[in-house]
């Protein structure tokens, strides 16, 4: 899949809307599947992101396996 710049002028084919299209989502082979405009394509990209929460990373000192001292 590929998001590229449009060609043509077309209307953004979110529904609703009546903006001229400025990016066109492609395809593995080349054809359009989606002609969306930059209003649309930005809240896209919120939605999306506001969907995914990146995991967070372990903090570097914290030792994954304890050693544990045995009594004698």
């Amino acid at each position: 899949m590929q998001i590229k710049e449009c060609k043509f002028k077309t209307k953004c084919d979110i529904g609703g809307c009546k903006n001229l299209s400025k990016y066109s989502i492609e395809n593995d082979d080349g054809k359009t599947v989606l002609n969306i405009c930059e209003k649309c394509s930005v809240e896209i990209f919120n939605a999306l992101a506001s969907n995914k929460i990146p995991k967070g990373i372990d903090a570097p000192f914290k030792n994954p396996k304890k050693i544990k001292m045995e009594a004698k």
